[in-house]
């Protein structure tokens, strides 16, 4: 019987290098919480098994009781629900000529409706911001920013006609109905769930109650791209090409636990005008 999967403490494989394991978004030891216990096999996704298939590697799947099977085809793949993996050694002989897997790219690439689920990932600068909801975060003035977050999962969404009722199950299946592959906590607040529908995608912030739809969350600064192209320092990506060191001076942006360390101040009481004498009876 499969043991318990990793819970939210035990994220830290999103902070893994990608050249060490086949798949960074999967709990290394999603295997041995599975009840597999091959130290040869190394864990991955679904969509990275489809990939590394496609580059001949040999794909298994994973049962329960301890007992695998090659994958013939993608079909095989997309059949099974369980767990997939490839050995450790045939990984490190190919490691290098693969990029690590990237679930927002496979999101994007999706000719499908899709969806992709984004957590926090852990550092100290975001561990404050975990769970948190958007009134806080709105308190606090710290903005929902996609650089503190890693794609963790993805996968094609099923026929829904209201945008707000595919939230909604997207929500419950990754709390009630969990696929065997993702090892992400369970979907909660401060958590983004991206959704693809007829080629357009939005992003939506879960909250205490429901989802906040989070409008800037994918954009980036239309100057980036032609600022990486031509910025002489890339510690210096802000919008402006070749600001450089003279812009040291500048005022540094507060990062998230300096923001959590200032003060709110207190909300400002009008004076109450006192009673001149032409006012007495």
């Amino acid at each position: 019987m499969p043991q318990k999967a990793p819970n939210e403490t035990e994220n830290e494989h999103i902070r893994s290098e990608p050249d060490t394991i086949p798949d960074t978004t999967i709990h290394p030891k999603a295997l041995q919480y599975y009840g597999f216990t091959d130290a040869d096999m190394l864990p991955i996704t679904k969509n990275r098994a489809l990939e590394l298939l496609e580059r001949d590697l040999t794909v298994y799947m994973i049962y329960p009781l301890n007992t695998e099977k090659i994958a013939r085809a993608a079909e095989d793949l997309l059949r099974h629900d369980g767990l997939f993996g490839v050995t450790k050694t045939e990984w490190e002989a190919v490691k290098n000529n693969i990029p690590p897997y990237d679930a927002e790219q496979t999101f994007r690439n999706n000719p499908k409706d899709a969806y992709a689920i984004y957590q926090l990932t852990d550092t100290p600068d975001t561990i404050p911001l975990r769970f948190m909801g958007m009134d806080w975060l709105e308190q606090k003035d710290i903005p929902v920013e996609k650089s503190n977050y890693t794609a963790l999962y993805t996968g094609d969404l099923s026929p829904q006609p209201i945008t707000m009722g595919t939230l909604e199950q997207v929500y419950e299946d990754f709390n009630l109905h969990r696929p065997a592959d993702f090892t992400g906590h369970s979907l909660s607040v401060s958590d983004v769930v991206a959704l693809k529908q007829n080629g357009q995608i939005s992003y939506h912030y879960c909250d205490h109650i429901g989802f906040k739809e989070l409008p800037d969350f994918g954009k980036e600064s239309p100057l980036k791209n032609a600022e990486m192209l031509l910025e002489d320092d890339y510690s210096m990506i802000d919008g402006r090409i070749n600001n450089g060191k003279s812009a040291l001076a500048e005022e540094k942006k507060p990062s998230v636990l300096e923001k959590l360390k200032t003060p709110l101040e207190p909300p400002k009481v009008p004076k109450t005008p006192s009673k001149s004498k032409d006012m007495e009876l």
